[in-house]
This record gives structure tokens, C-alpha cells and sequence, in this order.
């Protein structure tokens, strides 16, 4: 019953712990995933702040450079028209003083004939390149990209000043500057460099900025409509466009004041969740990591009782001196046997003078009788079939395949313990179907006393408690 408690407690004590540890996994992967929609949530925040910031600073930063540069051309226009001949070397070396730079690449100025006269490059004829005219009616103004004086391969941005001769414009002075001289000077320094700066001409829907690498020049190529009308109507906007690759953007845009332009920002999805995917897959370690401890305590909880379940039984059925299968085991063996009992042998054993070995030699010595005889009945007949059923008695059950070595197999026995100064008394029944399991048992338990009454005779003494045996 101890046994059977132990059982069901082990069994209960397991099916808790199981519980327990898949409602940790539960617990721990419900936190994962809201502390992922957490983190995208935060980054996707995040990035709605850094980028409109980030447009806002660039956007003021831009314009306050051009129009810098516009104040320059407004202060070299005035000295210009101090001049009488406007394609003169004199005016060529005014020229010369503005700041040409890696984004300003070059400065020139046309007059009313058409005449282009360029810092660098040699004076030519405006034809095919600009028209006079248009861009007096234009004023103060920055143009869309056109190939460049110097590199008809190169396109360039330019900005235009009248040069004004008492009241009226005598000629146009204008800068070329690079497109990604600009790109790269005001690209921000956001998520390790790689957001994206652009400029687009409303009027056109032309990049004329750009830093990105992709090969979309124009707004109607984009896979957003929403965000090309925004772009045209000159809006301000946050938004995440879908992108061919699969990695969407996110994009923030604003208009500028200096032309017809709108600025835009842009930040590739993988590079916004690029820490939070980090954290992530700290996170999926860690998860996962836990996971594995907790599994393996799981195993190892099982393991441990599984292990007690076992010791509780080898506890409970093995015989603690002699190591054989005891008494409960024994029980439990017989009513097994009770079904297929035909053919079965019974050997019942007892040691002969134990109660003198204890008396005169100590229960030491008895102890040692005990294990000696029990080594000897494992050896021949297997540890699996002999019972120590009591303080001096064991018995045996083999099969009926063995009963013509029975008696050669006592003998063995027989003179082994006689060599160690050991006797034992022992009595076999072959089980035929007529017997009962205790019938068998009984039948040689008698035969065992009528062999232990034989030697106690063949010593001179009478059987100890021949009465009650």
C-alpha cells in the first residue's frame, strides 16, 4: 500500500510539475510577444519623431544655405553692375572672387545677347542651354536639374540674381551646384547613416536631390499615390510606403520655401528596427535559453522521480542484507503464478544453525551465512527467481525444463556450504494441474523439513522448533 501511495503521489507530484512548466512557457512566450509589439510599437514612434525632426533640421539647415548663397550672388551682382562691359575680363575676374566650392561647382553669367560667360569653361552662346529672356521673367529663382556648363554628363541645380542697371536687368547671374555635393552634405546622421535625403520639383515630380541608391527619378514612379499627391500638393506627412524589395520605408516629408520644392527624409523599415530586431532576438535567446533550463529541470525532476519511484520499490521488494526479492515481491509473484502454475518448480530452502552461529559466533557471523547462501542460490539459479521469505528461508521457482538438474544443482550447493563450514535443508515439488499454488508451496516446504529432520539425525541433535515448523 506504501508502495501504491508512493506511486500515486510520484505520479501527481509529476503531472503538477508538468503543468506548472507549460504554464511558465505560456507565461514567458505571452510576455514575449507583448514586449515584441511593445518594442514595434516604440520603434515605429521613434521614428515618427526622429524623422520629422530630422526633416525639420535639414530644411532649415538647406534653405539657410541657399539662401546664403543667393546673398552672395546678390552682393556680386551689385559690384557687377559697377561694371560697363558685363563679358569683360573684369567682370570674368569679379566672378572669380565668389566661393566655388565641392557643392557650388561653378558661377557664370549671361547677357541679354545670349552670351554665356562661365568661371570655368570658355564664354559660349546660351542657344539650347537657356533662354535670357524666361529667366528675366523668372527674377530671383532655383531651377530643376540641367546638364551642366562644363559636363554636358553632369547635371547641376541652378540659382539665378539679376544684375540690375538702373532699375532695369542688364544681366543674370547664376551658380551651379551639385546635386550630390548636397545629397551627401545634408544627408542627416540617423540610424548609422542610413536614412536618405531627397529634393523634389513639385513642378516636374523630379528628384533632383538624391541620395538614395534606387532608380526611381520621378514621384509618379512611386508605389504610394497617396504620397506622390501629398508631395505635389506640398503637404507635410509621415507615412510607410510599401517598397518592390518588401522592406517598406518610412517617409517624412515637408515643403520648402526657397522654391517649389518639397524635402523628404526616408528611413528603410529594417534599418528603423534594426535595434529593436537586436533586442529581439536577445530576447528569443533568452527565451529560448530559459526554455531549455527549465525543460532540462523538467527532465531532471522526472528523472529524480522516476529514480525514487524505483528506490521506493527496490525499498519495499528487495531484502536489504541479502540483496534477494523479499517477501512482498514474493506474495506478488504467487498470485501471478497462480494462472500458469503447471510445470513450475518450488525449491524450499532453510539454513541449518543459524540460531548456534548466532549464539556462539554473533549475528555477524549469521549475516554472513545468510549472504553466503544467497549468493550461492542467485548464482545458480538467477537473482530473478529466489525469494528470501524469511529470517533463515528462501525459496525458489524455475521452470520444469530444469528438473533433471535440480538434484545436481542442490548437490553443487550442498557441498559448496559444506566447504564453508555451511548446511542448508531444501525440498522441491514439481507443480501438476491438480496443485494450488500454496499447495505447491506446502508440498516442498515439507519435503525441505523432512531433508532438515534427516541431517539434524545425521548429527546426533533434534530439529530446533520441530513442533512448531
Amino acid at each position: 500500500m506504501k508502495i501504491e501511495s508512493h506511486k500515486k503521489g510520484s505520479v501527481a507530484f509529476g503531472g503538477k510539475s508538468l503543468i506548472s512548466t507549460m504554464i511558465l512557457f505560456l507565461c514567458i512566450a505571452i510576455i514575449s510577444v507583448l514586449l515584441s509589439v511593445s518594442l514595434n510599437k516604440l520603434a515605429e514612434k521613434q521614428c515618427y519623431s526622429i524623422l520629422t525632426s530630422s526633416t525639420n533640421v535639414a530644411l532649415n539647415n538647406v534653405e539657410s544655405n541657399f539662401r546664403s548663397d543667393r546673398n552672395s550672388l546678390r552682393m556680386l551682382s551689385r559690384v557687377v553692375a559697377f561694371e560697363n562691359d558685363l563679358q569683360s575680363d573684369a567682370t570674368n575676374h569679379l566672378l572669380t572672387t565668389y566661393d566655388v566650392s565641392s557643392m557650388v561647382v561653378n558661377i557664370a553669367i549671361i547677357t541679354p545677347d545670349g552670351t554665356i560667360m562661365p568661371v570655368r569653361g570658355e564664354k559660349m552662346s546660351s542657344e539650347g542651354i537657356m533662354d535670357f529672356e524666361e529667366e528675366k521673367r523668372h527674377g530671383e529663382h532655383m531651377s530643376g536639374l540641367f546638364p551642366s556648363l562644363s559636363n554636358s554628363k553632369t547635371n547641376v541645380i541652378r540659382s539665378f540674381v539679376p544684375v540690375k542697371k538702373s532699375g532695369k536687368i542688364a544681366a543674370i547671374l547664376f551658380i551651379e551646384m551639385s546635386p550630390s555635393a548636397i545629397a551627401n552634405a545634408w544627408k542627416p546622421d540617423i540610424y548609422d547613416g542610413a536614412a536618405d535625403f531627397c529634393i523634389i520639383d513639385r513642378d516636374t515630380g523630379d528628384f533632383i536631390v538624391d541620395s538614395r541608391e534606387e532608380s526611381v527619378s520621378n514621384i509618379s514612379e512611386l508605389n504610394d499615390n497617396s504620397l506622390s499627391d501629398s508631395l505635389i500638393n506640398g503637404d507635410t506627412g509621415f507615412i510607410e510606403m510599401e517598397s518592390e524589395s518588401g522592406d517598406n520605408i518610412f517617409v517624412s516629408y515637408i515643403p520648402m520655401e526657397i522654391a517649389n520644392w518639397e524635402l523628404m527624409i526616408t528611413a528603410k523599415k529594417s534599418d528603423v528596427f534594426s535595434f529593436v530586431n537586436q533586442m529581439r532576438k536577445s530576447m528569443y535567446i533568452f527565451f529560448f535559453s530559459g526554455a531549455a533550463i527549465v525543460l532540462c529541470y523538467l527532465l531532471w525532476l522526472l528523472y529524480s522521480n522516476h529514480r525514487s519511484i524505483l528506490a521506493a520499490e527496490k525499498s519495499a521488494n528487495i531484502d536489504v542484507l541479502t540483496g534477494l526479492q523479499n517477501r512482498n515481491r514474493y506474495e506478488t509473484f504467487c498470485k501471478g503464478l497462480e494462472k500458469e502454475r503447471k510445470g513450475t518448480i518450488c525449491i524450499y530452502i532453510d539454513a541449518n544453525g543459524l540460531h548456534e552461529i548466532n549464539n556462539t559466533q554473533g549475528h555477524l557471523a549469521g549475516d554472513r551465512m545468510l549472504r553466503f547462501i544467497a549468493d550461492a542460490l542467485k548464482i545458480k539459479f538467477g537473482e530473478d527467481s529466489v525469494y528470501r521469505i524469511g529470517g533463515d528461508e528462501f525459496v525458489v521457482f524455475c521452470q520444469e525444463s530444469k528438473k533433471n538438474k535440480i538434484e545436481k544443482m542442490l548437490d553443487s550447493i550442498h557441498e559448496e556450504m559444506a566447504r564453508n563450514n555451511y548446511h542448508i535443508s531444501a525440498g522441491y515439488t514439481v507443480c501438476d494441474s491438480s496443485m494450488t499454488v500454496n499447495e505447491l508451496i506446502k508440498s516442498a516446504e515439507t519435503k525441505m523439513y523432512e531433508a532438515k529432520k534427516k541431517y539434524y539425525e545425521s548429527i546426533g541433535k533434534e530439529v530446533r522448533n520441530a513442533q512448531q515448523q
